[in-house]
């Protein structure tokens, strides 16, 4: 990166965007002391993406890619596969565009691990054009916008989701680009634009709910310091009615099942997922997920959307933001849910940076500053230490995610095992304690592993229904209550636990024979079906 800074740059006085005509904005409306050409005077200058933003978002997935393969499969992205084998227009924990995704990408890519998070891989290095558009609409140069497409696709929070096949990888891609398409609105903005920005927000929503909640927030500040004047086109409101004709499926579909979906956020705020957080660090955590090295150039973009008179017309970003953050906070959400507003204010903040860089000791501490950064981010969330090493403990203590993506094959391979042990009194069904579990053990025995049907009340699992009438011999696999398998079994013996080799969820989870259903099925599964 320094040596790339030191070169001269005769063509930076061609990046200042021209106003109305192809005329030259006034001088230092959009120089690179973190001051934009305000809105009005933006529609003909130059807001191309430079061809190192693509370089940058290339080679992103050049790196995910390398390491695709490494370990296995998430519980999630085990569950999104057979899910997406059961279309419906909702799921208790998820709208269903990336269940179906996950498994049409399974079956076109065999099932092989590096090849199946191609997709999530490019989706995430989507983050670094769209970064780089967004830039030159906050008044960065050419050069500007490589920074900003480098430190947005460097984030440790893209990182860590870009290696997965996630809702939230899809989920922040298509944030950053509502981000980019209501700025250019904003400015703008006539049917065509809105249009698009009520399009990309209804796909949004069959990925998940939060970027209404992010629009709301940018609804909000946008009433509050402006500018107002776009909203009283009827465009604007077109694009929300769109938005929420494409959302309602899904909204129906969680209407007529009871909303399963609060009883999972409930479970959420709780902190019953691996990666839930108390309230009192969603704010810390954003300097986390930007990545300590880079919070200073965020920082300076939030200062400079709040201080300088040419961003005053996209100050709006910063209350969002901080509106957002109230929003995660107050309902127990995790931190990651306000990532998608932060390439916007890391772009901001790259034209004052650039200029404090401005000479090349700076840079020197710059680009030190920035490798140290990406070292530590990629040890901390890509799969690069082996299983049960020193780094891999360290990794997972920050990352607990990646320790779920380990052992799944050892848990399929014991499982199988116990099964063939029962000799003649085998079972006839597998009852699975939660989605990651059952998920792998559909995805073992369709690809020609020695199990029976595998079942599971958990989330939409539950949906799927029972064992068949007649199923009287299951091989339980998890973390059931013994009270709970006495109400439900005449009899449970214990035949084995499941090791996966690392500290995770599943290591030590107990394998139960069980026999005599005290009810019929349909009755039992009442009981056993759970959210959360």
């Amino acid at each position: 990166m320094c040596h790339v800074l030191d070169r001269p740059v005769p063509e930076e006085t061609h990046d200042e965007p021209a106003g109305e005509g192809g005329r030259p904005v006034p001088s230092g409306a959009g120089a690179e002391g973190g001051a934009s050409v305000p809105a009005e005077t933006r529609a003909e200058g130059d807001l191309s993406v430079p061809a190192g933003a693509w370089l940058v978002a290339a080679g992103f997935v050049v790196v995910l890619a390398a390491l695709g393969g490494r370990y296995g499969f998430h519980r999630d992205e085990l569950y999104f596969i057979e899910a997406g084998r059961h279309p419906a227009w909702g799921y208790p924990d998820q709208p269903p565009l990336v269940p179906l995704l996950a498994a049409g990408w399974d079956a076109l890519t065999g099932h092989r691990l590096w090849a199946f998070r191609l997709l999530p891989a490019v989706t995430a290095a989507a983050v670094a054009p769209l970064t780089a558009a967004t830039c030159a609409r906050l008044g960065g140069t050419r050069r500007g916008r490589i920074w900003a497409a480098a430190l947005a696709t460097g984030m440790t929070v893209t990182v860590a989701i870009g290696h997965l096949f996630s809702t939230s990888t899809f989920t922040m891609a298509l944030t950053v680009a509502l981000v980019l398409l209501t700025l250019r609105a904003l400015d703008d903005g006539g049917p065509v634009r809105w249009t698009a920005v009520g399009l990309v927000a209804g796909v949004a929503m069959q990925v998940q709910l939060l970027p209404a909640v992010v629009l709301a927030c940018g609804l909000a500040a946008l009433l509050l310091v402006g500018p107002r004047t776009p909203l009283r086109s009827p465009w604007p409101w077109a694009a929300a009615l769109l938005t929420a004709l494409l959302a309602a499926p899904y909204l129906l579909w969680q209407t007529r099942h009871g909303w399963p979906q609060l009883e999972v956020a409930a479970n959420i705020a709780a902190g019953n997922s691996t990666s839930s957080m108390p309230r009192e660090l969603v704010v810390p955590m954003q300097l986390v997920m930007v990545g300590l090295l880079i919070t200073p150039v965020l920082l300076a973009g939030i200062v400079a959307l709040v201080r300088a008179p040419a961003l005053r017309n996209r100050r709006w970003l910063v209350l969002a933001f901080g509106l957002l953050l109230v929003v995660v906070t107050v309902t127990g959400g995790k931190p990651y849910y306000a990532s998608g507003l932060l390439p916007a204010l890391v772009a901001a903040g790259v034209p004052p940076v650039r200029a404090w860089a401005g000479t090349r000791p700076r840079r020197a501490v710059a680009g030190t500053l920035l490798g140290g950064h990406v070292a530590v981010t990629a040890l901390a969330c890509l799969p690069i230490s082996p299983p049960g090493s020193a780094g891999y403990r360290v990794a997972t203590a920050a990352n607990p995610d990646a320790g779920e993506t380990v052992g799944w094959d050892r848990v399929n391979a014991q499982v199988s095992a116990a099964v063939a042990a029962a000799g003649p009194a085998r079972p006839t069904a597998i009852l699975a304690s939660n989605y990651g579990e059952a998920g792998s053990l559909d995805a073992f025995r369709r690809h020609g592993g020695a199990v029976p049907a595998v079942y599971s009340g958990h989330n939409g699992y539950g949906e799927w229904g029972p064992p068949p009438a007649g199923t009287t011999r299951v091989l339980v696999v998890g973390w059931f209550g013994e009270d709970a398998l006495g109400d439900w079994f005449g009899e449970c013996r214990e035949v084995g636990a499941l090791d996966t080799g690392v500290d995770n969820d599943e290591d030590g989870a107990p394998l139960r024979l069980c026999t005599s259903p005290r009810q019929p099925w349909p009755v039992l599964w009442d009981r056993i079906q759970v959210v959360g």
